[in-house]
């Protein structure tokens, strides 16, 4: 047996239970993992909580997806190699102490690098680098406003950013201390909790808005975005924390030659999009990572019942950096 948390109706975080299932069996082409760390994610809260999400979420739901764990087991096809490494990858329901992965997405744990501190960084590098990259289009010497900067994909962001070679970095963050973090880091912090930040970006860039800019809160966040953006830039929108529309009105678009991008990364994995661009991003990374050139940001580590706590942190905009929870500790 193992233990899972798992919801049977949405709404708070209250509703997360620890349950105890069967260990489930590697069928072709899979591995079962012992998971060691598991990524939370906002996307983890909107769909317990019964927000917008572009993928269904029957019920009962395990949540989370990706992970580190170590392979104990093997299905038909799988190369023997596999068993007893330590690998990253996506599990469907890895709030549990064992899941099952495809395993032709498994990738090694880059040596040196600890589960967690690795967990904190490439649960969102793919995602942080093609809003970056594939999406945004970065060019070197451009300006760009990272919303979340000390969240676990703007801090990835705002790093890669500068990694890439972008000119002015503008972290938008929401208290003092989450701007002293996003100003280490290199960026120029923006306090975006009040009507009307788009003007201070602007006023920080010269006079002018930025080339790039990343939306992922929703609601007026969208249009303080689109401000902040020069005529002929690119907004890429990847979230929406808020859960609030924000109805665009194209006219505001070709007025000032504006790109609006959308991003979903399970659509983009899913749609086999840009696949032999992102694998090579994801070595890039994983390079980065090893060099020490890309850091990672852990604001606290959480056992499988306290997967409730989590949620609430994260709701209750406390965290600094990404949450993981450790299912078998």
């Amino acid at each position: 047996m193992m233990r899972v948390v798992r919801y049977h109706e949405k709404g708070g975080p209250e509703v997360l239970q620890v349950e105890e299932m069967e260990v489930p069996e590697p069928g072709e082409g899979q591995a079962l993992l012992r998971i060691e760390a598991v990524a939370i994610g906002y996307a983890d809260i909107l769909r317990r909580s019964g927000g917008y999400y572009p993928v269904a979420t029957p019920l009962p739901n395990i949540p989370g997806g990706q992970v580190v764990g170590t392979v104990e087991q093997l299905g038909a096809g799988v190369d023997a190699s596999l068993l007893n490494t330590k690998v990253m990858g996506n599990v469907n329901g890895a709030y549990a102490e064992y899941g099952l992965a495809n395993s032709a997405n498994l990738r090694p744990l880059p040596a040196g690098v600890s589960p967690v501190d690795a967990l904190a960084i490439l649960s969102e590098a793919e995602t942080a680098g093609s809003v970056l990259r594939i999406a945004g289009k970065l060019q070197p010497g451009e300006s760009i406003f990272v919303p979340a900067a000390t969240g676990g994909i703007g801090f990835i962001a705002v790093q890669l950013a500068k990694l890439w070679g972008a000119g002015h970095v503008f972290g938008g963050a929401s208290t003092e201390k989450k701007r002293a973090v996003a100003a280490e880091l290199g960026a120029i912090p923006i306090d975006y909790t009040h009507d009307g930040w788009s003007k201070d970006v602007i006023a920080a860039n010269g006079g002018i808005g930025v080339d790039l800019g990343l939306e992922v809160n929703g609601g007026r966040d969208v249009y303080e975005t689109i401000e902040a953006t020069r005529a002929g830039g690119r907004i890429v929108n990847y979230g929406n924390v808020s859960d609030t529309d924000a109805p665009v009105n194209p006219r505001v678009l070709l007025r000032r030659n504006l790109s609006l991008i959308g991003y979903f990364r399970g659509n983009m994995v899913s749609d086999r999009l840009h696949v032999e661009e992102r694998k090579a991003m994801n070595d890039e990374i994983t390079g980065l990572i090893v060099t020490g050139k890309l850091r990672a940001l852990v604001h606290s580590t959480y056992p499988l019942a306290a997967a409730a706590d989590a949620h609430r942190a994260m709701e209750g905009r406390e965290t600094i950096g990404k949450v993981i929870l450790l299912p078998n500790t």
